[in-house]
């Protein structure tokens, strides 16, 4: 999986790919089937080792849950109840497409919470912006999700990331066709529709 890649096809933050980028290759390091317990502090127990697969995740994930944890999911650290909010199953968290829309979604609907300045902005002015946007969209997230924190060290990560390139043969939509399961009619909310079966042709006479 190139994250790059995934985050161009799959993000709806399209704004600012550069933050999506650091919060899925921080805490995550690019592994999709992340799974942190938010309700430990990770300076005083040492965390488990990552989950390779998506089977060991949704495992530990569930017995999480059943032990009243809060456990975060996949590269953007999605809650659960952002998957239910949106209709997905627990283990689509460990889908990287469906995982960064689910988190790019909320970071847009942060983003319209902190506001656009209705001014243009130009130079050190429109610098400052942008920082103090992220700042508090990632204040927000960090809220949302109930970690601490979580802004200063995406920051942190905001200020080495480095450029990359994405490869486009690594898009989802170049995956084989038995396992794309991803698409604007499954992306994010699954929306039935019963069609209706086509009039008789005497009813279309005058």
């Amino acid at each position: 999986m190139d994250v790059l890649t995934t985050i161009l096809a799959c993000s709806l933050y399209a704004s600012d790919d550069a933050l999506v980028r650091a919060i899925a290759e921080g805490s995550s390091g690019k592994n999709p089937y992340l799974v942190l317990d938010a309700a430990l502090d990770p300076t005083q127990i040492d965390p488990p080792p990552a989950p390779r697969s998506e089977a060991e995740a949704l495992s530990r994930a569930e017995e999480l849950l059943t032990k009243g944890g809060r456990p975060l999911l996949g590269l953007l650290e999605l809650p659960p109840s952002w998957l239910s909010a949106f209709g997905r199953e627990l283990a689509s968290a460990f889908d990287p497409c469906t995982n960064i829309a689910i988190g790019s979604a909320m970071l847009s609907e942060f983003d319209f919470e902190c506001g656009a300045s209705p001014a243009a902005r130009q130079g050190r002015a429109l610098a400052l912006e942008r920082t103090n946007r992220r700042a508090c969209v990632l204040r927000k997230y960090e809220a949302a999700i109930g970690t601490v924190d979580f802004e200063a060290a995406i920051l942190l990560e905001l200020s080495v990331q480095r450029p990359m390139k994405a490869k486009v043969e690594a898009a989802p939509i170049f995956a084989p066709e038995s396992a794309r399961t991803w698409g604007p009619d499954q992306l994010l909310v699954h929306l039935p529709i019963a069609l209706a079966p086509p009039p008789p042709a005497a009813a279309l006479l005058p």
